[in-house]
């Protein structure tokens, strides 16, 4: 078993935020809220490394976009991406990671990363949209229609590639390089 110091999951955690950065710039507007790679990312991140290693890669990503590269969807970065309309999206990154952190705890069977996803990706699509209700003003059922609505079939289709994915790369990693929880 290969022993993973804090310095060689700092290291991974920072890797799979340039991940996160390169799945950001596939972008498609469909209005307020642009359909992105970025939930798919994040949710192989949840699906394949411990809640803590998948959290400093959300914060590394972040932090990134604080101090200005153009890491986020559509290029764009700074304290107007992180509390703007789509803010909630990308601090529900978080609650994501941590929900499929809770799944990963118990088993990396296909029914858990099923669930786990799901959930997640449901829970922070509803972040996105309460921190829509409190940014633009916006009535919870017009937050629902332009946030949440248009992202669930997307949603799916993303769940089923995470965890396709996420069985992929955890059958062929060794079980020696997996990193416990």
């Amino acid at each position: 078993m290969v022993k993973h110091t804090q310095l060689s999951r700092l290291i991974i955690a920072a890797e799979l935020a340039v991940g996160l950065a390169i799945c950001s710039k596939i972008t498609i507007p469909i209005g307020l809220i642009p359909l992105t790679g970025q939930t798919l990312a994040v949710g192989l991140i949840a699906s394949i490394v411990p809640a803590t290693v998948g959290t400093w890669a959300i914060g590394i990503y972040l932090l990134l976009g604080l101090i200005g590269l153009p890491v986020f969807a559509g290029s764009t970065a700074g304290l107007a991406a992180l509390f703007g309309p789509t803010a909630g999206y990308l601090w529900g990154f978080f609650l994501y990671v941590w929900i499929m952190g809770v799944f990963r705890k118990f088993t990396k069977q296909t029914p858990a990363l099923i669930f786990g996803n799901l959930f997640g990706a449901g829970i922070q699509i509803l972040a996105g949209a309460y921190w829509l209700v409190l940014s633009a003003k916006l009535s919870f059922s017009a937050a629902l229609a332009s946030g949440v609505t248009p992202f669930l079939i997307p949603a799916i289709i993303k769940v089923v590639l995470v965890v396709v994915a996420a069985k992929a790369i955890l059958q062929r990693l060794p079980e020696r390089f997996q990193m416990k929880n």
